[in-house]
């Protein structure tokens, strides 16, 4: 078998081997079995593979050397001057674009003769974002029903929340001193409070009264996961001591406001643009799954020292 047969079978080959991913794909994840089992999608993918075929078989009969310049080429060049340029271009302007089309194309041939694509990181990064964009469109290129799309909206309703929010008074003691004369200012807070009263804090470069802030928004001014320990505290009255990065607070819990559903088309779009991002991922999952088991990995043993 002479080297184009041999790459036109190969070609034919990876061509078979990535629509029956597809297939496969659509067997797996029945959300999209409509979107590929459908008349026209059947007839692009048909009309890849025999652009492919086609390309191979004629191979040969192309001179290297010889650079056909199309006339859905010229036309490419003419809108993309138009595009950069908001005009036609002049005669002489055409000429000198299709003369600097036919130069690039020159020097890639030379560099593929020498086989300066092999090996290339940019080009093999180009080559499999060439895959994952064809993966892509086949995913996001057929909306899902409203029914669906509800359906995935109730299964991940956790993402679709507004933050649960909290408002609380605070007061804040100091641990500059050492840790017997923090215990006698916590001791004293605590009879405060048996007493009915509230309790005194000494600093005050962070608020009494926080109102309505998210779990976020409480971490930011009082440090990481001290939202977390508010958990615990009770409503209307105070609680402590909690420490922080600041140092100690007693708390007291004025609201707790839970977390509520928004409604579905408000985010309607966030809901899509999350259920085809989950799709792809199942694809390209599927897709490499198919991959593994059509290649065979082997590692070169590491060599003896000597």
């Amino acid at each position: 078998m002479n080297n184009y047969q041999g790459g036109g079978l190969y070609h034919i080959s990876k061509s078979i081997t990535f629509l029956s991913f597809i297939a496969n794909y659509t067997a797996t994840y029945t959300m999209l079995k409509k979107f590929i089992t459908e008349p026209l999608v059947h007839f692009l993918v048909i009309a890849i593979l025999l652009f492919i075929v086609f390309k191979q078989l004629n191979a040969e009969e192309t001179d290297p050397n010889t650079i056909t310049v199309s006339q859905g080429r010229i036309e490419q060049i003419k809108q993309n001057f138009l595009t950069r340029w908001n005009r036609a271009p002049l005669a002489k302007e055409l000429e000198n674009a299709t003369h600097h089309y036919a130069i690039n194309e020159m020097y890639i041939r030379e560099a593929r003769a020498l086989n300066m694509d092999m090996g290339d990181k940019v080009i093999d990064r180009r080559l499999r974002q060439k895959i994952e964009f064809l993966i892509e469109d086949l995913v996001t290129t057929k909306e899902p029903s409203n029914t669906e799309l509800i359906q995935f909206y109730q299964q991940h309703i956790d993402k679709y929340q507004t933050q649960p929010m909290l408002s609380f008074l605070q007061i804040h003691l100091s641990i500059d001193g050492d840790n017997d004369e923090l215990q006698q200012k916590i001791a004293q807070q605590r009879v405060l409070i048996e007493q009915g009263a509230t309790p005194q804090g000494e600093l005050k470069f962070l608020p009494y009264q926080v109102s309505n802030k998210s779990a976020v928004q409480i971490d930011r001014l009082f440090g990481e996961s001290f939202s977390e320990k508010l958990i615990l505290a009770p409503l209307s009255s105070w609680y402590g001591p909690i420490e922080s990065s600041h140092g100690v607070h007693f708390v007291l819990i004025e609201q707790r406001s839970p977390a509520i559903n928004k409604a579905f088309e408000s985010i309607k779009s966030t809901v899509l643009a999350d259920w085809q991002y989950q799709n792809l991922q199942v694809a390209k999952a599927s897709f490499e799954e198919r991959l593994l088991k059509s290649y065979t990995i082997e590692q070169e043993p590491a060599a003896k020292a000597e």
